[in-house]
């Protein structure tokens, strides 16, 4: 990284300076992309079943054993410590019955496939290890801070596919855009302390939240997850969706607290708790739940890097 350009990057975001030409703009790149990776085949099949009335533990688990890796994924995950079940899981259904329940496995299998095809790098501040150390980490935090919302809780399912996927404009970065990642890799390595979406922004001219609503759209994910992923770093967003928003931004600040993720520079963080009629306590609380499970979080995160 030359002087010059951490020079131009601080300049650049420090003054808030609009009229700057990104150095790599990616906007360019992405109009000459003819398609995006297709959701894949289990995914697919996954969200077909979501509108089958009779869908059941063996249904799924028939679709999830259509793949060795993704049941091995599912057994190890059920054979976690963090679940602490002491019996001996040898089937999806068994996984599914005995510890994880439909909902989960649902989700959790709808995420491992749908991010499978996106061959980004392993490593870096924004690389797939990082990626899902936020995206598990998020999963525990957000269910249990919509617990406490009480009557105002959003549906389980919606929020664990936020939680999952919120960050995936970074998968499909590394993917599709192999010399802007490590150019982005590079410029936050550099300029650790600047705000990333701004970063993003100024360097390459779209941000991570922009690229990941992109794909979701192609995808015809759910409008409620779509609108997140765009809008979840900011927290004057009062659309359709904007509380869901400002829960994803809520669970972002407080994981940076614990230098997970990159929420350290958002603010206004007493305002949205007020909104969402959450307290400090509260997530004192489950933070310190969170902190405690990282150990158990990280050796799930190389089930999800498993190929």
């Amino acid at each position: 990284m030359t002087p010059e350009l951490v020079n131009w990057t601080l300049h650049s975001i420090e003054e808030n300076n609009h009229t700057v030409i990104p150095p790599m703009d990616l906007q360019a790149d992405v109009q000459n992309i003819q398609a995006l990776p297709p959701l894949p085949g289990i995914a697919a099949k996954i969200m077909q079943l979501a509108g089958d009335p009779y869908a059941d533990a063996a249904k799924l688990a028939k679709i999830v054993e259509m793949d060795p890796l993704l049941t091995t994924q599912v057994i190890r995950w059920a054979s976690s410590s963090l679940y602490g079940f002491r019996g001996k899981i040898t089937s999806v259904k068994d996984a599914i019955s005995s510890v994880l329940g439909y909902t989960f496995v649902f989700n959790l299998v709808l995420g491992l496939t749908a991010l499978k095809p996106l061959q980004s790098p392993v490593e870096g501040v924004i690389g797939m290890r990082v990626f899902w150390e936020h995206a598990l980490a998020s999963t525990r935090l957000m269910m249990a801070l919509n617990q406490r919302l009480g009557d105002h809780r959003f549906d389980e399912q919606t929020v664990f596919l936020v939680a999952l996927m919120h960050n995936i404009g970074f998968p499909l970065l590394g993917d599709q855009f192999r010399s802007q990642f490590h150019y982005l890799t590079s410029l936050v390595e550099a300029n650790p302390g600047l705000n990333r979406v701004k970063l993003e922004k100024f360097s390459l001219g779209a941000s991570h939240c922009e690229l990941g609503s992109w794909l979701l759209n192609t995808w015809e994910m759910p409008k409620e997850i779509v609108d997140v992923i765009y809008h979840h770093h900011n927290p004057h967003y009062r659309g359709d969706n904007h509380r869901l928003s400002l829960l994803t931004f809520t669970s972002d600040f407080l994981l940076a607290q614990i230098n997970i993720g990159d929420g350290s520079t958002q603010h206004e963080i007493d305002d949205i708790l007020s909104l969402l009629n959450l307290s400090i306590e509260d997530c004192n609380e489950l933070m310190n739940g969170i902190e405690q499970e990282m150990e158990s979080i990280s050796s799930l995160v190389e089930i999800c890097l498993a190929h």
